[in-house]
């Protein structure tokens, strides 16, 4: 499904929840769900973490709905709130130092192949924004324009901030991959 009937069709799920509609958040979900654990994940680099997110986010969703403009792009509307979580995330684990930091976490990763653990390695060569703009170009297909208005850029900026990225991943792999 492209991205303009992602947004109509989420555009339009929201707009029936408000109604009372309750199955509608399913549509989103089945919509968004990738997306969102994608971006969540390129920004905790934690795979529980990212469930979480995406469970909040459905949360959320439900929560300021009343705000969300109908017509607005509702894709983005929905991964800027991902996002924000995410940080959210991030900013309580560097604040927080409890002693289950000493413990191993023994919660199963879900399996990898290689080529999916080669990709995770060259991700985690990027600083964060390069890394969610990435994410969101790539694994999320959004527009310069989405991606601008999620992450709180200018079109311009987030263009040239994904030419910055791709072009350090490309010397990442030049380095590495001969």
């Amino acid at each position: 499904m492209g991205d303009k009937r992602i947004n109509q069709a989420c555009d339009r799920a929201i707009t029936d929840f408000l109604r009372g509609d309750r199955d509608a958040l399913a549509i989103i979900y089945d919509l968004m769900a990738r997306m969102i654990f994608s971006v969540s994940y390129s920004i905790t680099e934690s795979y529980q973490d990212a469930e979480d997110v995406l469970q909040d986010t459905m949360i959320e969703i439900t929560k300021y709905a009343h705000r969300y403009r109908s017509g607005s792009n509702a894709k983005a509307w929905i991964l800027a709130m991902a996002r924000h979580l995410s940080i959210d995330v991030i900013r309580k684990r560097k604040s927080v130092v409890s002693a289950d930091d000493t413990v191993m976490d023994n919660t199963p990763e879900p399996p990898f192949d290689l080529s999916r653990l080669e990709v995770l390695d060259m991700l985690n060569t990027l600083d964060e924004e390069k890394r969610q703009i990435i994410v969101l170009r790539l694994y999320a297909e959004l527009p310069y324009k989405e991606i601008a208005s999620v992450m709180g850029l200018s079109v311009a900026a987030a263009q040239k901030k994904y030419q910055r990225a791709i072009r350090a991943l490309k010397d990442y792999f030049r380095r590495t991959g001969d």
